[in-house]
């Protein structure tokens, strides 16, 4: 009768305290919940947003440029994180908080970071292009409408008041004027709900 020896136990791999503080160099606080403390990652979180408010008071009394209150928050955040690893690694780094839900509330930090860079880039570009539609369109208006001042100058009607013609779409003229003062060279004066003023020829 063969005897088999038990399976020894699963060791479970300690936290690497490098990767620890690489998170909490780019991302402050989430080397908390990498040890599973993830109640300091919000925290340190909540604490660099308003060391970042304060910072920008003490720029706007001061006219201090550089952010001392959130720089110091930064290297006290590493500190805090050094110390922890320390004590969790003493105690065998006990931790009831599960894999996925670190890697959740780190992903999560992350689009906290990722988001409003692509809204700082976006919505610039995105009001750009839709000033340059509307200028584009005003000035296509524009055109028309001094055609036909250039029609009813040949047809013999010049007059000031401005012609009637078909505007593009999401064009608003709030105020239009032709300039006969020299009937050989009539001037087109327009002005559009943009705010957007234009002047033919």
């Amino acid at each position: 009768m063969s005897l088999t020896a038990p399976a020894s136990p699963a060791i479970a791999r300690p936290p690497s305290y490098g990767v620890g503080m690489l998170l909490s160099v780019f991302l402050p606080g989430a080397g908390m919940t990498y040890l599973g403390r993830w109640g300091w990652h919000l925290g340190w979180i909540g604490i660099l947003l308003l060391l970042a408010v304060l910072d920008g008071v003490l720029a706007v009394v001061t006219g201090l440029g550089f952010s001392v209150l959130t720089f110091l928050g930064w290297i006290a955040q590493l500190v805090h994180y050094h110390r922890s690893y320390a004590a969790q690694a003493g105690r065998g780094f006990p931790s009831t908080f599960p894999a996925a839900g670190k890697i959740a509330l780190i992903a999560a930090h992350v689009l906290l970071l990722v988001l409003p860079v692509f809204a700082a880039v976006l919505i610039p570009n995105l009001l750009s292009a839709r000033q340059t539609a509307t200028q584009a369109g005003e000035q296509a208006a524009a055109r028309r409408l001094y055609l036909q001042v250039v029609t009813d100058q040949v047809d013999g009607r010049l007059s000031a008041t401005c012609p009637q013609v078909t505007l593009p779409e999401g064009v608003e003229v709030t105020r239009c004027a032709v300039d006969i003062g020299d009937p050989e060279e009539p001037v087109l004066n327009v002005t559009f709900g943009s705010g957007h003023r234009l002047r033919l020829p």
